[in-house]
């Protein structure tokens, strides 16, 4: 059991540490975060140094100024902190700050058994607020002890127009764009581009935190917690799975590519890579249920910075890089899409059923891909009885009829600011 003293230490110091963090980008998830009132606990998940722990700062500092308690369990001098030392720790909070009854605890799906000393205090009429970078274990103790009593919200890296406001950019909130505002933006979502979202890059140019967190995803949320032995194996893999982001793969062919004696060994790095947030796949469109898990699947990274400062890049990958941060931010939206592949081998990036939607991605339209990117485009509005189409590109904007179906051309920046407001809305589960 930790001793008392230990926790003294510990608590002071992450108090500290926490009036020190910059909170001046206001996320788009503030709102639903701040009026959010239920008697369960609310669960913000997303991959490491995302900004969850700045996000319950700016919650404690709008809605309970003093009025809470706060603890992170991703600490070293924690690590060995076990369920029985829930009790000591919240002794000794109360006997530091007072019981109040707002509880923010950060990363504390590190702890076995924590699902039960959350359901105590809800219990016990506190309001609790939790943080997690680990999706299967908080799903899975979330939904055997915790069911119908917590609130998901995941989080994800800065979307363009957060990104837009830490770099203190305004934008015209009608959407109608001087020449001078419409190269402002394209010169940053160039920047966005390349560099991604995670806060720490880009509110303090600090490109070599990219590395250190991959290298902390792959050492810490899946080497150690899954006691990988062969870490340059998990390494070597992962790399791998984001130097390849927007490309089919299967565990077979990966497998084989770097000689490894089963594909299962493949299928367990990539399952722990999508539980920490650093990866995700996207199915193929299919009605035969047998062949949906079957079929390849499109790999995405969470943050276009970690692609780009961790693998070799080229311009020739400008198209998977654009595509990726359309899925993100598919992803961020609350969208459940899928990429569309037709018989004859046509190819659409993603299609909406639920919305009727097909969106290609395509980094410059040119007389050597326009016939190619409608014609799947086209293909995939068929089978979804989508009324439009969509292609974003980098800074292309046009309407066409094309095969008797109207295609919207437009600028990928010009569509993530368009679509932001849809993430204000309640995305709780």
């Amino acid at each position: 059991m930790l001793a008392k003293s230990v926790l003294r230490t510990v608590i002071a110091d992450q108090f500290q540490e926490l009036k020190g963090l910059n909170d001046l980008v206001t996320r788009t998830l503030f709102s639903t975060v701040f009026s959010y009132g239920g008697a369960s606990a609310l669960v913000v998940k997303g991959v490491r140094r995302c900004g969850k722990s700045t996000l319950l700062k700016q919650l404690m500092n709008a809605k309970f100024k003093d009025d809470f308690l706060y603890f992170n369990f991703d600490d070293e001098r924690v690590g060995d902190f076990r369920a029985d030392d829930f009790q000591p720790l919240m002794e000794t909070l109360i006997e530091s700050f007072g019981d109040k009854k707002n509880v923010f605890f950060d990363e504390i799906q590190n702890v076995d058994g924590w699902e039960l000393f959350v359901n105590r205090m809800l219990r016990q009429g506190y309001h609790v607020f939790l943080t997690g970078s680990n999706a299967n274990l908080l799903s899975k103790e979330l939904g055997t002890h915790l069911t119908g009593r917590h609130n998901d919200l995941e989080l994800y890296p800065f979307s363009f127009t957060e990104f837009l406001k830490a770099k203190n950019i305004e934008f015209p909130k009608n959407l109608l764009y001087t020449t001078e505002q419409k190269a402002q933006l394209v010169n940053n979502f160039l920047n966005y581009f390349k560099l991604g979202g995670m806060p720490e890059a880009v509110l303090y140019s600090n490109e070599a935190i990219l590395t250190s967190i991959l290298n902390d995803i792959i050492l810490k949320d899946i080497s150690q917690r899954y006691q990988i032995r062969k870490t340059n194996e998990l390494k070597t893999v992962i790399r791998f799975l984001i130097a390849n982001a927007s490309n089919l793969v299967t565990y077979r062919s990966i497998a084989k590519n770097f000689e490894l004696k089963s594909s299962n060994t493949v299928q367990k790095y990539l399952e722990y890579a999508e539980e920490a947030y650093l990866v995700f796949t996207v199915k193929k469109l299919d009605k035969k249920i047998k062949k949906f898990d079957k079929n390849p699947k499109k790999i995405y990274c969470i943050d276009n910075g970690i692609i780009t400062k961790n693998t070799p890049t080229t311009n020739e990958r400008n198209g998977a890089l654009l595509e990726n941060i359309i899925a993100v931010h598919l992803k961020r939206l609350g969208e459940e899409f899928y990429y569309y592949k037709g018989k004859n081998g046509s190819e659409t990036d993603f299609v909406i059923p639920s919305k009727s939607a097909a969106i290609q991605v395509c980094y410059e339209l040119n007389y050597g891909n326009k016939e190619r990117e409608l014609n799947g485009l086209i293909e995939a509005m068929t089978k979804t009885n989508a009324p439009t189409g969509l292609i974003l590109t980098l800074e292309q904007e046009e309407e066409i009829k094309y095969k008797n179906r109207k295609i919207t051309i437009k600028p990928a920046w010009q569509w993530l600011i368009e679509n932001e407001s849809e993430i204000t809305k309640e995305q709780t589960k």
